[in-house]
């Protein structure tokens, strides 16, 4: 079942498995545009790094359907995945309850983080936040602790942009209020200090509605002091820029990321000192530090060489228009020179081509490469755009744009496609962009190398 929002399936799904995520695991709830996975990739990591017992639900899968959910940083195994997701499924037609494939996926992760007995849950919001499954997720109160109650202990906001404008609107301060509505009441919630004002405004009127305390966060200056906390300066701008030196994740951008994920920690240090104590928690600034060093997040400006290929590539989601504002950026700063770049690119029907290559191509230099991806496991509604009509619309960005078919081993043609460029002598820089679907073609493809 496609995309169809709404709290109503979800809830009584859950119902009939007991509401594992009122009975069981705290969560840090996660919404935004851009940055929310990184965020929480981030957060993962630190918190795993602390001795904490995390499971962590992000969407979409990358490699496998399993992989959106995760125990202390590793892929849920897929035998009991299947087990807790037959179950799920039983529970929907038995009740006849008609949920979409997102909500199964989230009500499963759910049940699993029960039954393995999680300390903390890091959800991600699928798509928008008021009426996402995820947000069946309830406020957490002082008292359950002592009743072993789960419940959301933070939320964060991270950059908003204009994306699936057919369910969420058509403008930011629109889609600002659909996210907020992840936002509970008198649960803190950390924003990306640098988004629009519109977004900032309509963010801090739902914070005052819910009495929720709000925490603008800015990696560049200090925007905010919540003031001593057990570790001092972990929200910090200094500390934001030295984590950043280490983090493994590419981009100017991921400043903010990470100060995002830096203040969720402050925020658990100063208002949860019970829970973390409970839990045995080692926060401190070199667990935090060697967290940020671990951090994996693929498929994000994220340089590989192909099996049996003597070149490296760039692969990078740049679904929509603010990552590939990010994304053109960080090749014309790294990667370009006056001889251009070769561009291999697969989109989603729906997304808007201009959207992408108006940010990151050069018309007389580059070289387009339009391509298709294959069909995401158990998403049937997704579609590719078909490489010529892709072709097409390039050509008003880029001159010399080519298509390459699709092949039932269609990353193992793309690679032999953009290799009769290099046996001609073509030494420029590759990036393969457009869709995080087409990153999965290619991670699948390395992951077997």
């Amino acid at each position: 079942m496609p995309i169809d929002l709404g709290l109503a399936r979800v809830s009584k799904l859950l119902q009939h498995l007991g509401n594992p995520h009122k009975s069981s695991f705290k969560s840090i709830h996660v919404a935004g545009t851009n940055g929310k996975g990184s965020t929480i990739a981030y957060l993962s990591s630190i918190l795993t790094t602390c001795k904490i017992r995390v499971g962590r639900f992000t969407s979409p899968h990358l490699i496998h359907y399993n992989d959106s959910v995760t125990i202390d940083n590793e892929p849920y195994p897929i035998a009991k995945f299947n087990y807790f997701a037959s179950l799920v499924h039983e529970k929907n037609l038995t009740f006849g309850l008609g949920c979409t494939e997102f909500e199964l996926m989230t009500a499963t992760a759910f049940k699993i983080f029960e039954q393995e007995n999680i300390d903390l849950a890091i959800i991600e919001v699928g798509l928008g936040g008021r009426l996402d499954a995820t947000n069946v997720l309830e406020a957490y109160s002082s008292r359950a602790l002592e009743e072993k109650k789960g419940g959301v202990i933070v939320s964060a906001i991270t950059k908003i942009g204009l994306d699936h404008e057919k369910f969420l609107g058509n403008d930011l301060a629109g889609i600002a209020g659909e996210k907020a509505g992840i936002i509970k009441r008198g649960i803190p919630c950390i924003v990306d200090g640098t988004n629009e004002s519109p977004v900032i405004s309509k963010i801090k009127n739902i914070a005052v509605e819910r009495e929720a305390s709000l925490y603008l966060v800015d990696g560049f200056r200090d925007t905010d002091n919540i003031g001593e906390a057990q570790y001092e300066k972990i929200g910090s701008v200094s500390f934001a820029k030295e984590c950043l030196e280490i983090s493994p994740l590419k981009g100017k951008f991921q400043l903010q990321n990470v100060a995002v994920a830096l203040y969720v920690i402050q925020i658990l240090t100063k208002e949860y000192t019970k829970l973390l104590n409970s839990l045995d928690a080692k926060i401190n600034k070199d667990n935090i530090k060697e967290g940020i060093r671990r951090t994996s997040w693929p498929g994000r400006l994220q340089a590989l060489t192909p099996k049996n290929r003597s070149w490296p590539v760039l692969i990078d989601g740049a679904h929509n228009e603010s990552a590939a504002i990010e994304l053109g950026k960080y090749v014309n700063e790294t990667l370009r020179d006056d001889k251009g770049v070769l561009f291999v690119v697969a989109m989603t029907e729906g997304k808007s081509i201009d959207n992408l290559l108006k940010h990151i191509a050069v018309k007389d230099t580059d070289t387009l490469i339009a391509t298709s991806f294959m069909a995401p496991e158990k998403m049937p509604w997704v579609k590719c755009y078909d490489p010529d009509i892709l072709a097409d619309q390039a050509k008003q960005y880029v001159n010399d744009v080519h298509v390459c078919t699709s092949q039932k081993d269609n990353i193992a043609h793309v690679y032999d496609f953009i290799n009769s460029f290099k046996e001609k002598g073509d030494n420029r820089n590759i990036v393969m962009c457009g869709s995080l679907y087409l990153c999965s073609d290619i991670l699948k493809d390395y992951q077997h190398s």
